[in-house]
């Protein structure tokens, strides 16, 4: 079995959260021949996380490179069919110009195919070598992007002003954003896109080249991600780009063979926007008991523990702020943040820093940096927070469970259904409420350790790392048979 494993800005290049997921599921099946494939930024990154003897290839895809020329040589007859299709250059520009109109005039219910066709007639030349390293190459998409814009105000769509500079800068987004279409993978049995998105772009590309069967794995909810990340862009920007996004998300869900989330948060979701129930299994993450014995004592000192990347999407406002609540009632309460600040996020975490110092904290809030094991961060504190705003079926509260510490979680993704009644569970951006619930926990011994037991319980009988693995085989054998 040839898997091609496909990521954006993950597995090999960091560790921790989904790249946790994607070592498990290559070391795991050690019979499965792996192709990785990360689409990152520039060229230049490198991989932090040693690989298994069973990969095969790793392919990263850089989107933010320079562009290229498009290539001279190529196949004649490929290039008559596809000049029929597209009509070369101008027929490319005629293909997008109808997409963008189409998103332009789409509202949020509708789902149209045209930026499907387009995309997929956009990946074929690619392949034949009509149009370059990059599917926009040549291609006027700025201009393409103010006329659909016209005509989509002109038609009584209700859209935003879009500038020309705006119309630029949406255009260098959704150029860079296509570029996975490129991709060459070699020859695989199966694509396994661990999201929605620009990763599932390279598996949608391998299907309409190759016929190669396509699996997605969501962990967040990419297109939800995408309207939380999109707050520092000018409306125009924000609703051409988001626009975008929607498009190729549905398009995804429809064009997947099968799709497995990791929780029914996910799936109803995805059945929202699209995607055919009866392809549809959920497949829950997993972890080895083994790597998570239960944490026999509890430190000295009243204490939450926090493990996870700095990230705006983790939300660490709320959880200092609610450390502030904890604080009126247990003066001596301390709260452990351990984690890297990854590349980009140095802004959001001096961002912490700064809230610390004006809530008055300094000596309550420790940042301790990276550690080799949440087992670690856990082991420091009497209770495991999560106070993110978005999540899929996050590691740190399963692990946390595993561990036997009690969990205090914001209701995001699939976090109350993971966590059931062995766990607090509070309103995303919510302090006080937070705060709350973890002076209950605090203060309460046998409450502890209730969670404690129940949540290990519950963690050994549903999220074991041997249930995940062998569901993926069987997905994995399935799809194979029937392509």
């Amino acid at each position: 079995m040839r898997v091609a494993l496909i990521n954006e800005g993950t597995y090999p290049y960091v560790q921790g959260g989904v790249s946790t997921w994607c070592d498990q599921l290559v070391r795991g099946l050690s019979e499965v021949t792996w192709h990785l494939v990360t689409i990152v930024g520039p060229a230049t990154v490198k991989p932090v996380v040693q690989l298994s003897d069973n990969v095969a290839s790793l392919t990263p895809v850089p989107i933010w490179d320079a562009s290229k020329a498009p290539r001279r040589r190529r196949d004649d007859a490929a290039a008559r069919m596809c000049t029929g299709m597209l009509g070369e250059s101008s027929g490319h520009a005629q293909l997008f110009r109808e997409a963008l109109r189409e998103l332009a005039m789409m509202r949020r219910d509708e789902r149209r195919r045209g930026c499907g066709d387009c995309l997929a007639n956009a990946a074929t030349c690619v392949r034949h070598g009509l149009i370059g390293r990059h599917p926009l190459l040549g291609v006027p998409l700025a201009e393409l992007l103010l006329d659909a814009w016209a005509q989509a105000q002109a038609g009584g769509a209700d859209l935003p002003r879009l500038t020309l500079r705006e119309a630029d800068e949406a255009a260098v987004l959704i150029e860079h954003a296509v570029r996975p279409l490129a991709a060459v993978l070699p020859p695989v049995d199966v694509c396994h896109a661990n999201a929605n998105g620009l990763s599932s772009l390279v598996a949608l590309a391998a299907k309409w080249r190759f016929r190669v069967p396509f699996l997605m794995t969501e962990h967040g909810v990419y297109l939800r991600e995408r309207y939380l990340s999109a707050g520092d862009l000018s409306a125009g920007v924000k609703v051409a780009l988001l626009r975008f996004h929607r498009a190729l998300a549905r398009l995804a869900y429809a064009e997947a063979d099968l799709i497995a989330p990791v929780s029914g948060f996910n799936q109803r979701w995805e059945e929202r926007h699209g995607a055919d129930p009866a392809r549809i299994a959920v497949i829950p993450n997993g972890i080895d008991p083994q790597r998570f014995p239960p944490l026999p004592e509890e430190p000295a000192v009243p204490t939450i523990s926090w493990v996870g990347r700095i990230d705006p999407l983790k939300d660490l406002e709320t959880l200092i702020q609610a450390m502030a609540v904890v604080r009126e009632r247990l003066p001596n309460a301390q709260l452990h943040l351990a984690g890297p600040v990854p590349a980009g996020n140095e802004d959001y975490a001096r961002l912490c820093y700064s809230l610390v110092a004006q809530l008055g904290l300094d000596a309550s809030v420790n940042f301790a940096g990276p550690v080799s094991s949440s087992r670690e961060a856990f082991q420091a504190g009497h209770v495991a927070a999560l106070s993110s705003i978005s999540e899929g079926m996050p590691y740190t509260v399963m692990e946390a469970m595993m561990c036997a510490r009690p969990t205090i979680s914001t209701d995001v993704g699939g976090v109350a259904e993971m966590v059931g009644d062995a766990g607090l569970v509070v309103p995303p951006r919510d302090p006080v409420a937070f705060g709350n619930a973890c002076l209950r926990l605090l203060c309460d011994p046998g409450l502890r350790s209730d969670l404690a037991r129940r949540g290990r319980d519950r963690a050994l009988e549903l999220f074991t790392l041997n249930r995940c693995l062998d569901a993926y085989r069987q997905r994995y054998g399935s799809l194979a048979v029937v392509a």
